[in-house]
């Protein structure tokens, strides 16, 4: 018997080498932005929402470096005939007992997060299978941990410090409930997320 497997859902992953010296610089200056700034309400469900003009700011730049490295990357892999250019970006701070929400971002092609701080059970990135075919009807199929992970209707990724995930933006995504015991500022789940489009 012969099988096809087609159309495939991308997922993206980088450990930058950097991580330790780029991180301690950007928990500093996201805290400092955080007391500037209110925040803003999206997907998330408490904790601290920056504005999206994270990708304006010069402190951010060597970050957004390492974001162009990986998108031109990911458009070669893709076999794209124009480049990716960063759209938007913004950083959450999840504190203790907050999450975001299903969602997916409407009017971008990838998506993606940077992980900055991450202390203990302080929630997972949990996708989605795209196919709304393939969920009309789900078939009674052995444990999770018995079959390939093509047959997977959902994905849990346990952040990584200094790890950046790249996904389509359709995907439904969404944080499981930081639920860190650290107490203060040891206890934020603080990452970046940001949209790339075609230009």
């Amino acid at each position: 018997m012969k099988r096809n497997l087609l159309f495939p859902t991308p997922i993206y992953m980088e450990d930058l080498p950097n991580a330790p010296e780029l991180n301690k610089d950007l928990i500093k200056k996201i805290k400092q932005w955080r007391k500037k700034e209110q925040g803003i309400r999206k997907t998330n469900r408490g904790g601290w929402h920056s504005p999206t003009n994270m990708h304006m700011k010069e402190e951010f730049k060597p970050l957004i470096d390492e974001l162009l490295c990986m998108a031109t990357g990911i458009g070669a892999e893709e076999c794209y005939t124009r480049p990716l250019m960063l759209g938007n970006m913004w950083t959450n701070v999840n504190y203790p007992g907050c999450y975001n929400r299903d969602h997916m971002h409407s009017n971008a092609d990838w998506s993606g997060v940077y992980y900055v701080q991450i202390p203990d059970n302080c929630g997972h990135l949990s996708i989605l299978d795209p196919r709304h075919g393939a969920n009309m009807l789900v078939p009674s199929q052995k444990p999770v941990k018995e079959i390939p992970a093509r047959l997977w209707k959902s994905m849990n990724y346990y952040p990584v410090v200094g790890r950046l995930i790249m996904f389509p933006a359709y995907l439904i995504h969404g944080v499981d409930i930081n639920r860190s015991k650290k107490k203060g500022e040891k206890g934020w789940r603080i990452s970046v997320s940001f949209n790339f489009i075609q230009k």
